[in-house]
């Protein structure tokens, strides 16, 4: 049986405007990008300019770069335009009496969420492949890009379903989404480098202890930029900053075991987040059903 929920908001979504104008800005700021490089590229041969062929992939990596930002900051206001017309006539206080409907609405959200995303990234695959084939990067790493604005979607959306399914004003779940968003991006930079001060401080050799070691490593998975770092390690080679932030936490990142499990352990890290996040939607949509 398909979804209701999902069936409804896909042709309400459909038949607004809103979808096509952020698919043209989308494109439009994509090409114009792509364009400038192009035109920058081109002066530097003409004028005889040294031009390190390598800044190609790093032209690649900006377009992808856009391309991951944009899911990020345009989640939470896709999912706000999901909930807007639910939270101002009171649908979701009526959807919540019905048994096993908040499995049901949840999902509909996040698959919506994942469909907007994936038909921003279908359409400007003819600019992103035009980046590929024009900077020499394999077809490879462009459905690694695909897949990477896939976790995302899927991990932005699922907090940012919660946060508009507990708070009442959408105002405190927009600002709910993006401070625990920060949390996960910063805050755990923040706490690694708490315990690591915290371990020097204690001890005797000025080394940290490999217990601290090995709990910075699990912050650090569950951190959605570690995903990024291995994203941008596998296009330019080196995962600049990163590798210097880690080694600072006494991390060796040229370890064979962590350059084989370290960027698998963090996407699976970030889908488990969203599972749990999703999760507490239905469970908290079914708590005040039972209340």
């Amino acid at each position: 049986m398909i979804n209701p929920f999902l069936k409804t908001e896909w042709l309400r979504e459909g038949r607004n405007i809103r979808l096509p104008l952020m698919i043209i800005f989308y494109i439009a700021i994509m090409a114009f990008i792509m364009i400038l490089f192009m035109v920058f590229n081109e002066e530097s041969f003409q004028q005889g300019y040294y031009y390190d062929t390598t800044t190609y992939q790093y032209q690649f990596l900006i377009i992808s770069t856009f391309q991951i930002i944009t899911v990020l900051l345009l989640t939470p206001f896709t999912v706000s335009r999901l909930f807007i017309v639910d939270k101002e006539k009171n649908m979701l206080e009526q959807f919540e009496m019905v048994p096993g409907v908040s499995f049901q609405y949840v999902t509909a959200k996040i698959i919506l969420v994942l469909a907007v995303h994936v038909l921003l990234f279908i359409s400007g695959l003819p600019v992103s492949a035009l980046s590929c084939i024009y900077t020499g990067i394999s077809g490879v790493k462009l459905l690694r890009l695909g897949a990477m604005i896939f976790l995302y979607a899927f991990w932005s959306g699922a907090i940012s379903i919660f946060f508009y399914t507990v708070c009442s004003k959408s105002v405190w779940a927009f600002a709910s989404t993006f401070f625990v968003q920060l949390m996960f991006g910063i805050g755990t930079l923040m706490l690694t480098e708490v315990f690591r001060n915290g371990s020097l401080m204690m001890s005797d050799t000025g080394r940290i202890a490999p217990e601290i070691v090995a709990v910075c490593l699990i912050l650090l998975a569950f951190n959605p930029l570690s995903s990024y770092m291995g994203f941008y390690g596998s296009i330019t080679g080196d995962i600049g900053i990163f590798g210097t932030f880690c080694s600072h936490l006494g991390i060796d990142t040229s370890d064979k075991w962590f350059i084989l499990l370290f960027y698998k352990v963090s996407s699976l890290a970030c889908v488990l987040v969203g599972v749990l996040f999703l999760s507490l939607s239905v469970w908290y949509m079914d708590k005040r059903r039972r209340t």
